[in-house]
């Protein structure tokens, strides 16, 4: 599906306004995770899916470089207002053209971006991708929803939040394995009348040993972990995190390691 389909003015702009919570529990863990791996003030981090910038904006306080992607330009649109310091680009993954990504060292994501690919193959690509958007000695540090998140879901169907001037109601669905939709409508105060938007968010779920087969392949030493620092992420949602070899000689490139493994 074509990234701009999610995301669009209205519910980026929600997301942006009440929804940043995930953020804020994650950003100092990531923090924590890049000064441990030796990055220093003005390192450059690639954020990817960085929505609104929300992340970005403490990573600029906290001292790196950032440029952020997302597939949705409304979200680009927030985050270039919201974090100012960084660079921000529209950039779907996988990525057409792998130039689209610049080298960088770090690769950060929160917010289980890579759900929102078409087909794991594609997540698989991407992986890769991100594995080689690394520095040699750089980080990746990204979240990923499992099939036990989508499980942890199905006795919770209905998500609803109303405050005084916009209101969001998120039915769930499962229509398959490896299948979490959302249903998505919100309503935005625009003057004295309310605007309707709906959207459907079609997330595929991807399981941490093939994520760490693909990673691995491409040179990066992952491990499965269950948060960024000490926060408590949802059931089901975890970080994969680990460092790129010194040397990029004799890598496999992670598209072939994913064969067979669904």
């Amino acid at each position: 599906m074509n990234g701009s389909a999610y995301y669009r003015p209205d519910l980026a702009w929600v997301h942006h306004t009440g929804y940043s919570q995930h953020v804020e529990i994650t950003w100092s863990g990531i923090v924590q995770r890049l000064r441990a791996a030796g990055l220093r003030d003005g390192a450059l981090v690639l954020d990817v899916g960085c929505g609104s910038g929300l992340l970005a904006r403490r990573l600029i306080d906290a001292g790196f470089a950032v440029h952020g992607i997302d597939a949705s330009p409304a979200m680009v649109e927030l985050a270039r207002a919201h974090a100012p310091g960084a660079r921000f680009e529209v950039v779907r993954l996988p990525a057409d053209d792998e130039r689209a990504l610049p080298v960088a060292d770090a690769v950060v994501s929160t917010g289980h971006v890579l759900a929102y690919l078409d087909t794991q193959d594609d997540i698989a690509r991407a992986l890769g991708q991100l594995a080689r958007a690394l520095r040699p000695g750089g980080l990746l540090a990204i979240d990923l929803m499992t099939e036990r998140f989508a499980q942890a879901r199905e006795a919770s169907p209905v998500h609803a939040k109303v405050e005084e001037d916009w209101a969001i109601v998120t039915r769930f669905a499962r229509p398959a394995a490896h299948r979490f939709d959302r249903h998505i409508t919100v309503f935005r105060r625009a003057g004295d009348h309310w605007r309707r938007s709906d959207e459907h968010h079609r997330n595929l779920t991807f399981e941490a040993d093939a994520a760490l087969c693909i990673l691995r392949a491409d040179g990066v030493a992952a491990q499965a972990h269950a948060a960024f620092g000490t926060e408590t992420l949802p059931a089901g949602l975890i970080v994969l995190a680990g460092v790129r070899n010194q040397s990029r000689a004799g890598i496999t490139r992670g598209r072939t390691a994913f064969i067979g493994l669904f």
